[in-house]
């Protein structure tokens, strides 16, 4: 399930390049959080350029959902944003509004959306980058904005911190970007597609984009992808782990199980899920799921088995995650656990 994470929507047009085609030097954005693309940050979300009742992202993929305006830079977890991760000023700019005090509180803790109605964009910043620009900042953490309207601001200074208030199912910062009040996809800033049908769009790999050059090399487009794995002595939930990817009881040499987990985002429709794990006696477990009957935004699998010997062997556990989608390999992972020899009695 996905949710809309802003205050308004605006309708998409289709827009020539803007700035440079006016003569003006080429409006760039910088990367609006302090985190690396694909490893500590990831999007969930991109704009929705199909116009009508579908949804389409700039790769002609379906990781958004409708009439879904911006962008959405995710962390591991809700417990990932208390580490203070700056949100930062994607271009030079004037602060034109913002708004805190608003509580920290997931989507799914608070369903009938209580005390957000009409702020659904959290806490929030709005830059006026002139020449009709603007960019939008939204879920930043409660007491964390450190700017003021007025306030002339340079690309990377620190205008708050990631945070999941408002309506928001995940610690993100959402970045709306705006041209003479139309939203923009920084991904494809001209649209092309944005009358094409998703079963006939085709991605351009060489489209030019909003996004500074070794900003855009970072973002690659992943058609499915897997944020964290890890192992576990039970059975993970995806809930808990959404609220804290850290709170997970590891292994130990008289653990009752051992489980291994992998976290994904933007699966497709009959893409299958592999989980593997072996240890110093071989392998111990290899689970491969049936294909999905629909996309998934995000989606926790696991395999593991119940202890049978006295304790664990001691040595070197190697876990692994993939995504095979129509019979190949798309993503994977691995992790290793080094198992300690039980203690003596």
């Amino acid at each position: 399930m996905r949710f809309r994470a802003i205050f308004a929507l605006s309708v998409f047009t289709s827009l020539g390049w803007l700035g440079a085609a006016h003569g003006e030097d080429k409006f760039e954005l910088g990367l609006p959080l302090a985190c690396e693309p694909h490893k500590t940050c990831f999007i969930q979300n991109y704009v929705d350029d199909d116009p009508g009742l579908g949804v389409r992202d700039y790769a002609c993929g379906r990781a958004t959902y409708d009439k879904h305006d911006g962008v959405d830079f995710r962390l591991f977890s809700a417990a990932a944003a208390k580490a203070g991760i700056s949100v930062l000023a994607s271009a030079d700019g004037m602060i034109k509004g913002t708004r805190d005090g608003i509580a920290d509180v997931l989507l799914r803790d608070n369903k009938k959306l209580d005390g957000i109605k009409g702020r659904e964009c959290g806490n929030g910043v709005v830059i006026d980058h002139g020449g009709g620009w603007e960019t939008q900042y939204c879920h930043l953490k409660s007491g964390s904005v450190s700017v003021a309207k007025g306030q002339a601001v340079k690309r990377g200074d620190k205008l708050g911190e990631v945070g999941f208030s408002g309506q928001a199912d995940f610690a993100h910062v959402h970045l709306s970007v705006r041209h003479d009040g139309q939203a923009i996809d920084p991904f494809r800033p001209d649209n092309p597609a944005a009358t094409v049908s998703t079963a006939t769009c085709q991605r351009d790999p060489k489209a030019a984009s909003l996004w500074a050059a070794p900003v855009a090399a970072a973002l690659t487009y992943r058609a499915g992808e897997i944020i964290s794995t890890g192992f576990s002595a039970a059975p993970v939930d995806h809930s808990a782990l959404e609220r804290d990817d850290t709170n997970v009881e590891q292994p130990k040499p008289e653990s009752p199980a051992m489980v291994f987990y992998g976290r994904f985002i933007n699966l497709s429709a009959g893409d299958r899920v592999r989980i593997s794990l072996t240890g110093p006696g071989g392998q111990i477990v290899e689970q491969l799921s049936p294909p999905l009957v629909k996309e998934k935004a995000t989606y926790t699998s696991f395999s593991g088995v119940k202890r049978k010997q006295p304790v664990w062997l001691a040595g070197r556990y190697e876990g692994r995650a993939e995504i095979v989608r129509d019979g190949s390999v798309v993503a994977a992972t691995t992790a290793i656990m080094d198992m300690p020899a039980a203690a003596q009695r």
